[in-house]
């Protein structure tokens, strides 16, 4: 497997980039934290789907990234001489997850799930064993290192995936357990508490309830025939009820026939007594029309009377009022000249006081001669007054008896008004009278020619009161006939229907006992069913023994194959990094590592921490090895995470110049490092770095 191309879109710190992977040793260098194994793990992420995510979904997409900018990785690799690109993505809302994957630029697989499950089948192994046939970290490799034989084998077991088996055995034996369980429990249920075989237990039951079906049998073979003997007598009593029924319902019909009759012939007698009263109403009625009408000559001309009347009254009253109207009015002039006549004499006795020799209070002359001329002024001006007030009297009395006299005229009117107006109401009350006989009339002659019509409609009626009655009678025999024999068929009915409900509730009994020897049958073929499983778990729990002692001895010769092999890998890997310096790297019985030199083997501790790392080194390349190898796939990449650890700048170097040398077992390695001065040595740089905003970029060098 070679690594084409990755392209990122919102996936953890990145935006957008797209690195082209180049073959030999690439450094991917960058400071803690900028997204250097990020992109190792999208990788991951895009084959495997979120079992190879080391977050939740919502983790993932790049934090200030838009709900509607999609999260994406495409990879492109190369695998068994197929070109694959695999895209895999999240987006919307909920981060919907989708995948598609081609081969070759056909697609090959649609669906985040179907796609995995494609990858892990081309590939050959599920995530796990790709994590750690690639991935290789320096926790690893301290750990191969610190710990002791005890500790390092199960580590290295488990790393290639042993341990599976271990599962598997003790899956095995755990089947086994539980089959044994479940034949003792199957057992159990073949004997019921008293000991005995449930199966004979059931047969017996079977015979007892066959032995009561026959009986039952029996008392529904005489049922029928007590049955079949009900139904004929209720035959008999059945045609004996119709008839009853039939000569009963044909006298009814013959009642109803002479009851319609006598209610018309009613009817008739009824209608002509209402015409006959009608008639004589009518005559009377008629008499009191013309009675009325002869009153209404002496009313003849009493509108016109009482409207002369009206407008007499109404001129005396406008006469009356202008008399008053003029009567008022001389009395305020009469009042107004008193006014002026006090006045007069106000003025007259001031001058008079005054004197001739006084001043005029207007002018302020002596009045000398002129106080004689003013008095006598006064008197002349007060006399004329006094005739004004004396003609104003006698208008008043004058107009004041024109007064009176209209309205003594006017009570005489008043007295005839109220005379005629007690005759308009004797004439309205005659006219009303006169009316309401007349709507009578009309209302009285439709409803006797009405009843004229019915009458004449109902014609000629004919009905003989005695034969009603001799019906009548006959119908009241025919009816207690007719209810006796329903009396009797009804009683027989019942009796009937009693002996269906008995013969009923025996067949009830018979399929309920015939159910129960069903069930007991089953039963019967359910145990014989637990006879043949636990025959059968039995066959099967010995090949689960078989299986058992199997796996456990193929788990020993696995165990003891991987020894060996991972030294004959270690030892290669081991010599290549040496430059044949050592040609032989061993794992012992207790899993601890020994170096070979000048054909003697050596612990580890012998040698400088430098060889001590790359034998380390070797030995996690060598599980790689092997892993890859079982899953059947190849790959020419691998991936070194931070492998350096504390060692100086020296034994840097010569790691750098010992991986360098694996160019041809990896075509593609890949190293994670935040230490720079390693950079010279590498062929390739991939440079992470984040700009302020928290985005990584990549440059490749």
């Amino acid at each position: 497997m070679i690594l084409k191309n990755l392209t990122l879109k919102n996936f953890r710190k990145f935006k957008n980039v797209t690195i082209e992977f180049p073959d030999g040793v690439t450094g991917v260098v960058g400071l803690n934290g900028v997204g250097k194994s990020t992109i190792f793990e999208a990788i991951a992420w895009v084959l495997y789907g979120s079992v190879a995510a080391r977050t939740s979904a919502d983790q993932i997409k790049r934090q200030s990234a838009l709900f509607t900018d999609p999260c994406r990785v495409e990879l492109e690799f190369v695998f068994e001489e197929n070109n694959y690109r695999i895209v895999r993505g999240m987006s919307g809302k909920h981060l919907t997850v989708s995948a598609t994957a081609t081969v070759n630029g056909k697609i090959a697989a649609t669906s985040a799930e179907v796609v995995s499950k494609y990858v892990q089948k081309k590939l050959g192994m599920d995530f796990k064993s790709f994590f750690t046939s690639i991935f290789a970290k320096q926790k690893e490799l301290n750990t191969l290192s610190s710990m002791n034989a005890s500790e390092r084998r199960p580590l290295i077991l488990k790393m290639l995936g042993v341990d599976s088996l271990d599962s598997v055995i003790k899956e095995i034996k755990s089947d086994k357990r539980n089959k044994d369980t479940l034949i003792e429990r199957l057992n159990q249920d073949l004997i019921a508490e008293s000991g005995k075989e449930k199966i004979n237990i059931f047969k017996d039951e079977i015979k007892n309830f066959e032995k009561q079906k026959e009986e039952i049998n029996q008392i529904i073979k005489q049922s029928k025939e007590k049955i079949l003997n009900f139904k004929k007598e209720l035959k008999i009593l059945e045609k004996n009820y119709l008839d009853s029924k039939k000569e009963y319902e044909r006298v009814s019909e013959r009642k109803e026939k002479l009851a319609e009759k006598k209610t018309l012939f009613e009817n008739k007698k009824k209608l002509q007594g209402e015409i006959k009263n009608l008639k004589e109403k009518l005559a009377e009625r008629q008499k009191i029309i013309e009675r009325e009408k002869k009153k209404l000559v002496s009313f003849k001309n009493l509108e016109d009377n009482v409207k002369s009347t009206d407008m007499r009254l109404n001129e005396i009253g406008a006469q009356i009022e202008k008399s008053v109207k003029k009567i008022e009015q001389k009395k305020t002039l009469a009042e107004r000249i008193k006014i002026d006549i006090s006045d007069i004499d106000i003025k007259r006795k001031d001058i008079e006081k005054l004197g001739p020799a006084a001043k005029c209070p207007t002018c302020e002359r002596v009045l000398s001669d002129q106080h004689d001329v003013l008095l006598k002024k006064f008197e002349e001006e007060k006399r004329k007054y006094k005739e004004e007030i004396k003609s104003f009297s006698n208008e008043i009395k004058k107009v004041q008896e024109e007064k009176d006299k209209f309205s003594r005229e006017q009570q005489a009117l008043q007295k005839k008004r109220n005379y005629l107006q007690s005759q308009l109401r004797e004439k309205e009350r005659i006219d009303a009278t006169i009316s309401n006989i007349s709507a009578e009339l009309k209302r009285e002659n439709a409803e006797m020619e009405s009843k004229d019509k019915e009458l004449k409609k109902i014609g000629l009626v004919t009905f003989n009161l005695k034969e009603f009655e001799t019906v009548k009678k006959q119908v009241e025999v025919l009816y207690k006939k007719y209810q006796s024999s329903l009396d009797v068929f009804s009683g027989k009915k019942d009796g009937l229907a009693a002996l269906n409900l008995d013969f009923e509730k025996k067949e009830g009994e018979k399929k309920l006992i015939s159910q129960e020897i069903k069930n007991l049958k089953e039963k019967i073929l359910q145990l014989d069913k637990f006879k043949k499983q636990i025959k059968a778990e039995k066959k099967t729990v010995h090949y689960l023994g078989m299986l058992s002692e199997v796996m456990a001895s193929f788990r020993t010769h696995l165990i003891s194959r991987i020894r060996p092999t991972l030294s004959s890998y270690s030892s290669d890997f081991f010599e290549r990094l040496t430059e044949g310096k050592y040609h032989e790297l061993e794992l012992d019985e207790n899993y601890n590592l020994l170096i070979y030199d000048n054909g003697n083997a050596y612990g580890i501790e012998r040698f400088s921490g430098g060889e001590e790392d790359l034998a380390n080194l070797c030995l996690r390349l060598a599980i790689s090895e092997v892993i890859t190898e079982r899953a059947g796939g190849v790959f020419n990449f691998i991936i070194l995470d931070e492998i350096f650890g504390s060692q100086d700048k020296f034994r840097r170097q010569n790691i750098m110049k010992a991986l360098n040398g694996l160019s041809s077992k990896f075509r593609q390695i890949f190293l994670i490092t935040h230490v720079d001065d390693v950079k010279n040595d590498m062929e390739n740089i991939i440079f992470i770095t984040e700009n302020e905003d928290g985005i990584s970029t990549v440059k490749i060098e």
